[in-house]
């Protein structure tokens, strides 16, 4: 009788690095989640489907070549990347991992926020005219890290990005939610955020509900000169708004990891700004989970569920799914 296979859309590269080790009594394939193809060769015939949140769609069509799958794991916290309809109708548990990646994204706001506020330039000449040019511009953008930090979404990502911010001595808010109580962090309407910060941050998942929650309107209400960091779900954000606002001059900078279209695409708004416009802006490419503690974490998680799925168990984590 052949092993069950589990389809782990990952480079293996990345599984291989964290140590982990193939659970006993399993096949595995991996494949790259960003291309399509790869995704229907690793899944033809798999029993279990691992998939990083936001790469990579779970839909009928790729569980047509999958008719025994017995699980639909994320390798993180989202899971809009997979039709939940499809997989109920099929009686397929759909899983995730929430909250692992939540340091590892939440560091990534913060050194965003940094790097917008100092630019630092790697000396590799030497000399009085490097020491200078480098000096000069620095000192031309250099700003401290200073003011009021709104968040928006206040789930384990904004949490700790909160704590981050607080611990270097900022005044933290966020954006208020009935689902949501921290008596430590001032709540406050999110229009009244929107103007009052000096640093926004947003980390809300993608659904039906958080579309587009920073419309035009609402990145209008920026404070003039704030600076927006969103390492969310894209889509939360109106991205053409937010590269007019830094057209503009108003919105002072701008740090995205995440977009409404991924992989970027050449006529995307922000790869469109004038110069002076775009030295305001710093994007990535979707890595704020992507650190080797973070993968170790979440992967670590996933394979169990797949080991637990095998045994006749109930899975953890199971993604929310309100039959719309």
């Amino acid at each position: 009788m052949p092993e069950p296979l589990i389809a782990f859309l990952w480079p293996e590269a990345d599984f291989r690095a964290t140590g982990l080790a193939v659970p006993e009594g399993f096949g595995i394939r991996f494949g790259q989640a960003t291309v399509r193809a790869e995704v229907e060769a690793g899944a033809d015939g798999a029993n279990y489907i691992l998939i990083g949140s936001g790469f990579g769609r779970v839909d009928k069509a790729l569980l047509d070549l999958a008719p025994d799958v017995r699980l639909v794991q994320l390798t993180g916290a989202g899971y809009d990347n997979v039709d939940h309809a499809e997989c109920a109708r099929r009686g397929i548990p759909v899983c995730h991992v929430p909250g692992l990646n939540a340091p590892s994204v939440a560091q990534l706001a913060v050194q965003l926020a940094f790097r917008l506020t100092r630019p630092l330039t790697m000396l590799r000449t030497g000399g009085e005219p490097e020491w200078l040019a480098a000096r000069k511009a620095h000192a031309d953008m250099a700003r401290e890290l200073s003011g009021r930090v709104g968040v928006v979404g206040y789930g384990y990502i904004g949490k700790q990005i909160a704590r981050m911010f607080g611990g270097l001595g900022l005044d933290v808010v966020r954006a208020a939610h009935r689902d949501q109580q921290d008596p430590a962090v001032p709540a406050m309407p999110i229009d009244e955020l929107l103007a009052t910060c000096d640093i926004v941050a947003v980390a809300l998942p993608g659904r039906s509900d958080t579309r587009h929650v920073l419309d035009r309107r609402r990145v209008g209400l920026l404070k003039p000169g704030a600076m927006l960091i969103h390492v969310g779900r894209g889509g939360v954000v109106d991205d053409g708004a937010v590269a007019e606002a830094l057209e503009s001059g108003r919105l002072g900078a701008a740090g995205f990891d995440v977009f409404e279209s991924e992989p970027l695409p050449p006529d995307h708004p922000f790869l469109k700004l004038s110069g002076p416009a775009r030295q305001r802006l710093l994007v990535t490419p979707h890595v704020g989970g992507q650190t080797f503690q973070s993968k170790r974490r979440n992967f670590e998680v996933a394979l169990g569920n797949v080991v637990r799925v095998s045994r006749g168990e109930e899975p953890v984590n199971r993604a929310p799914y309100r039959g719309s």
